[in-house]
This record gives structure tokens, sequence and C-alpha cells, in this order.
């Protein structure tokens, strides 16, 4: 007899291993001790190959994995039956007594009677199976059939979490990917003000302790004006006003004197619809003018299409040097350069020199 505390440890183990895959050989061999079952596991199948979770004997597992898989007459036979319908051994099992897989595979590792169910509809198919050897009275008792009957939802919907937690963690390191690749300081944090994430561009910020720095946990800056804007900034990004989350930019002065930090705080938002206010988070950009990319001679040319001595004048404009300076270092005119610097209009569509310095300092990635 079942109890309500042995069903409820089973559920409970079900869920466990939904959100820590490794559980899933405790939580299954639980279920196995329950239905007092010799063996039995988790089935998944593609079109071409199947893969299990398995509380049997290693030698059986194995030699199923390696050939006895695409011989399995009786999952195959499930897999394509109705989802959550309880299929029983005496179904399934005895009608293809004479075929390898029943006489090398099932009978020799005791497993003639059982219960099986399709969890799924999707693709790849999941099963659940529990089997022993045959035995005077079914295996298909009222009592185990209510049994499995009970577990099917929650085996059901803990796969389906799990599903959903990996495509979830899956978009997050995609997310953080992209993050890690921009080259400013990039900080996520979530709704109750902690920081979550920081790219390698934020943390060389944070380590430099020019400020701002990360404390319990939370993101500050050196001053109490500053501290001020950051939080109605993180308070505007994470809360709604009206129905709306808004973003904020405003400047970060640094004790050491250096050009201050640019910081924009920004909503983060999902693209579904069914986002909480526990769920929001907010991105906060830090952009450092003292350690702004220059482009590279080479992606100019490719992009502008300039020659060798137009892209050497347009780096060196990004540095700061004047037309003088230029003229000097590369040996050439001022007259040189200024018609190099026309060039440099034409091509990439600006007028004048600050125009064009800030459009070639804005494309390096």
């Amino acid at each position: 007899m079942v109890t309500i505390e042995d069903f409820s440890r089973l559920v409970a183990g079900i869920y466990a291993a939904a959100v820590t895959p490794q559980q899933w050989e405790p939580a299954l061999r639980d279920v196995v001790c329950i239905f007092d079952a010799t063996g039995g596991g988790l089935v998944f199948a593609d079109r071409s190959s199947r893969s299990q979770v398995a509380i049997l004997p290693p030698e059986a597992t194995k030699s199923y994995a390696e050939h006895y898989s695409g011989l399995d007459h009786v999952l195959a036979a499930v897999e394509k039956g109705p989802v959550g319908a309880v299929r029983t051994g005496d179904e399934l099992i005895p009608w293809k007594p004479q075929t390898e897989f029943h006489a090398d595979w099932i009978r020799p590792n005791g497993l003639e009677d059982g219960l099986f169910v399709r969890l799924n509809s999707e693709t790849t198919t999941s099963c659940i199976v529990m089997a022993c050897p045959r035995r005077t009275e079914s295996f298909a008792t009222p009592e185990r059939v209510k049994l499995m009957n009970g577990l099917v939802p929650h085996l059901r919907q803990a796969l389906r979490t799990q599903d959903e937690l990996a495509a979830s963690a899956q978009g997050t390191t995609s997310v953080l990917g992209v993050v890690e690749a921009v080259r400013h300081g990039v900080v996520i944090v979530e709704s109750g003000g902690g920081v979550v994430h920081l790219n390698t561009a934020a943390e060389r910020i944070v380590r430099a302790g020019d400020g701002i720095g990360i404390r319990s946990g939370r993101i500050v800056t050196g001053s109490t004006q500053t501290e001020r804007r950051l939080n109605g900034a993180l308070h505007a990004a994470l809360n709604e006003d009206a129905g709306v989350r808004h973003g904020r930019s405003f400047l970060c002065e640094r004790p050491s004197g250096k050009r201050p930090y640019v910081i924009h705080v920004l909503p983060l938002h999902r693209s579904t619809c069914d986002e909480t206010l526990n769920d929001a988070t907010a991105l906060v950009l830090v952009i450092d003018p003292e350690h702004e990319n220059q482009p590279a001679p080479g992606l100019l040319r490719q992009l502008y299409h300039l020659t060798n001595t137009e892209a050497e004048i347009a780096l060196r404009l990004t540095h700061g040097d004047d037309l003088k300076q230029i003229s000097d270092e590369l040996s050439v005119s001022p007259w040189t350069v200024r018609t190099h610097l026309q060039h440099l209009f034409v091509k990439t569509d600006t007028h004048r020199q600050a125009e064009l310095i800030r459009h070639l300092l804005a494309i390096t990635p």
C-alpha cells in the first residue's frame, strides 16, 4: 500500500530532477522500489536512436544502448501510442516472443512484464518504464496502475520544466556571450538591486576603483549625488511607472580626475509578456571615455575603400593629431594632407573634421 508520504516523496524527487538532471537516477530508483519492479527508467527517442536514464544492471543498460535499443518493439509501440495512456506488459510483450530482442534481452534480464507510458507528443518522445519478470499475478495491478496514473502528470510537467530550464540556460549563455563582446562595461542587475553579471570590461572598471565599485553585491558609486542618480535610474528601470519602465543616463565623476564615466541604465525586457516585477532586470552600461578603441587601418580600408595613406591619416586624426603633426610625421606637405582629408570626407559621407572623427570612433566593435 503506497502512503501519501510515499507519493509525496516520489513527486518531490521528480521535480528535484527537473531542476538538477543528475537527480533523475535516485528519483527513478525510488519509483522502481515503490513499484516493486526489477528495473525501469526514462527512455528518450528521436528518429534514429534512443537514450535512457535506466535503473537496470550495468550489463543490461550497456547492451541495450549498444545494440538492443534498435530492436525494441515494445517501446516502438508505446512511442506510437497515445500520450499518457498506461500500457501493460500483457498487452505489449508476449506478441513477439520469438524476436531477438525478446529472446536475448527481455527474457535473460527478467523484464517480461511491466507498465509503459508515453509522456509527450514532441518529435523526441519520452517514456516511463517499470519492468519485472513474469509472475503468477500480472504486474498491472489496480494499485500500480493507479500509482502510475498519479505520477504521469508530474513526470510530464517535470520534463517540460527541464526542457524550459535548458532552453533558458542556453539563451542566457548566448546573451552573456553577446554581452562579453561589448567593449563597454555591462552590469546586469536583478529586481532587488543585486548584480547578477559583469562582463570583462565592467570587471576592469570595478577593479580600477575610480568612482564605480561593487559592495555587498550591489553596484555603488563614489559620491552621494551620483549614488542618488544611480539608485533613481535603477528604480525607474526595474519598477513600472504608469505601466512603463524607463531608462536614464548620467555622468559619474572619477576621483582620479579622468573624464567621467557615462552611465546608461536601461530596462531589460523579455520577448514574452509573462514577465513580473520579480523577474525584472536592468542593464547598466558604463562607457569609459579613456578607453575608447581606435579603428584598425585594415577595417577603415575595407569599409570605405581607403588608400593606405588615407587610412593612416584617418587613424592619426582619431589619435588627436592635427594636420601639421600629420604632415611632419608622414613627411608630406600640408596641402597633400588636406587633399587626403577631402577624400576622406567624400568616402565616409562626412563634412567636417570633428564629424569624421566621431564617425570613425563609432564604427569600432
